[in-house]
């Protein structure tokens, strides 16, 4: 979906929550058809009707918000919904052939309220939900990439397991939105993962700037640039969590505080262009300005993968490769030299 829908639904379900207004939210489990259809949509609607977020159209949002309204009548469990669209009813939906969605529809008050910050934030994070086994309920566990979580798992008392735990961070660490179904011992869990494209902050000005906001394009990614300090810290802010902040200035008064704001603010990526003299003075200069080493080991120094490119063009697509295979895990080295699957699928095991 567009993160942009994504992080406004979550925003809402946070304000919801706020407010103490019940509310139920959903999303996509598995698709059967809708071959141009991704299905990776989250729609919520609380207690007085008011809706966040769309899935297969208006029609597929007014068969959500029917279930969600039994949802919240009843004592607030897990609900699953099936959506047929075909004939007619496909053009409607804006879609370029039929197909059924098997949504699951979970009440938002079940759910840790870091769940909802951190998507409205744009950051990366993942939702276990019991729904096969004993135990299987609407409470659910929030897991973020470094291993941290909250809430419980079917029962809000009841802590998730290690391994899948590790297994939530493993799918997170991929890069990539998905829904997972993982089986342990006891059953069965959802994994939701939310992995937020990056959002491109460009601190410098050239023709590389231009080159750099094409490939992010091809990707699918928003860019943003700037070359002037004052504008860092709100280009920061749009992106989020999600920032690959790419410095190209060299002026000493715009670089380094540029990369100490990108690291402050926690920049999924931080990269600067320049020789390695260049990068040396910066460091010297962040160091100076109290930047930790451990802060200065997360700085992509000289910008981008070796794929050999001269021209504008070809730069920006090795800055654009280096970002992608942070964002993913991967530390971009041909796939001839990888072990095992190519395209791994998290799965647990105990």
């Amino acid at each position: 979906m567009d993160d942009r829908g994504l992080q406004q639904t979550a925003a809402q379900l946070e304000a919801w929550r706020a407010k103490g207004t019940r509310a139920v939210f959903a999303r996509v489990v598995e698709l059967q058809g809708f071959s141009t259809w991704s299905g990776d949509e989250l729609v919520a609607v609380n207690e007085a009707g008011e809706r966040r977020g769309d899935i297969l159209g208006r029609y597929g949002a007014g068969r959500v918000a029917e279930a969600a309204a039994d949802v919240l009548a009843g004592p607030g469990t897990l609900f699953r919904l099936a959506i047929e669209v075909h004939g007619s009813r496909v053009a409607d939906a804006g879609l370029s052939c039929g197909g059924q969605a098997d949504l699951l529809l979970q009440p938002a008050e079940a759910v840790p309220e870091e769940l909802w910050a951190a998507l409205a934030a744009r950051a990366p994070v993942a939702l276990l939900t019991r729904i096969d086994g004993p135990g299987a309920g609407p409470a659910g566990t929030a897991v973020h990439p470094d291993g941290t979580w909250q809430g419980g798992l079917g029962d809000p008392a009841t802590p998730p397991g290690a391994g899948l735990v590790a297994a939530a961070v493993e799918a997170l660490r991929s890069g990539n939105t998905m829904t997972r179904r993982l089986d342990d011992p006891t059953g069965a869990v959802l994994a939701d993962i939310w992995v937020p494209s990056p959002r491109v902050v460009v601190v410098g000005a050239g023709e590389l700037v231009g080159a750099i906001a094409a490939q992010a394009s091809l990707l699918g990614w928003e860019t943003r640039a700037t070359d002037a300090l004052t504008e860092v810290d709100g280009l920061l802010a749009w992106g989020g969590a999600s920032t690959a902040l790419v410095v190209l200035s060299h002026d000493p008064h715009v670089d380094a505080p540029a990369l100490a704001a990108g690291l402050a603010a926690g920049a999924a990526y931080v990269g600067a262009m320049g020789s390695r003299r260049t990068q040396s003075r910066r460091i010297e200069r962040l160091r100076a300005a109290g930047v930790t080493d451990a802060a200065l080991e997360r700085i992509h120094r000289p910008i981008g993968l070796d794929l050999g490119g001269r021209s504008a063009a070809e730069v920006a697509l090795s800055i654009g490769a280096e970002i992608l295979a942070v964002r993913c895990g991967r530390d971009g080295r041909p796939l001839a030299e990888r072990q095992g699957a190519i395209n791994d699928r998290p799965t647990v095991s105990a």
